[in-house]
């Protein structure tokens, strides 16, 4: 499995919380990623379309081609411009975006991958007074990304993809008083 599709199986149905996710892929690999990783998932995979609202239970994939973010009423807008830097999607402009328009309500996990993408974002989310968690080491294929978030000092929890569901789990039901959701 995936790191990112062994996180959406291990959190449970009814978890209030979307995700946009960010992952450096080919174009045209989209769909596929939102098959392989929705098939064990709670979650539904939903297409990025301007104008499409991102509810609790779903999933959005940022895509290669364009600029995506979701905005304050979970309206997901698409540009007709390139992702900053040289990867595609960036992870770091996805991060700063959705935190533009959803401050504190905003977390960022990073996961197994190469390159720094995502470092420059975190330590903009940390002084938002945003979570910032990062897959750990030894449970990666590739480390590089989340070690370069973990050298900001921002990231305030690593752990595998299973530990991170549960602390995001944990998280949600502490902060949100999900309880009677999830029981």
């Amino acid at each position: 499995l995936g790191h990112q599709e062994m996180l959406m199986e291990a959190l449970p149905e009814g978890l209030p919380v979307a995700f946009v996710i960010a992952q450096h892929i080919d174009p045209g690999f989209q769909k596929t990623l939102s098959q392989v990783w929705g098939k064990g998932s709670h979650f539904q995979f939903v297409t990025p379309k301007a104008g499409r609202t991102l509810s609790h239970g779903q999933v959005m994939i940022a895509p290669v081609e364009q600029v995506m973010t979701v905005n304050q009423y979970s309206q997901a807008l698409l540009f007709e411009e390139a992702w900053e830097g040289p990867y595609s999607p960036s992870i770091d402009q996805v991060m700063s975006l959705i935190a533009d328009n959803f401050g504190a309500q905003t977390g960022a996990i990073i996961f197994s991958g190469m390159g720094n993408d995502g470092a420059i974002a975190a330590g903009k989310l940390h002084e938002m007074g945003i979570q910032v968690w990062a897959q750990t080491a030894e449970t990666c294929a590739n480390s590089s990304q989340p070690d370069s978030a973990r050298a900001t000092g921002c990231v305030s929890y690593s752990g595998s993809p299973l530990e991170l569901a549960q602390r995001l789990t944990d998280y949600i039901t502490q902060h949100y008083s999900v309880d009677a959701v999830l029981n």
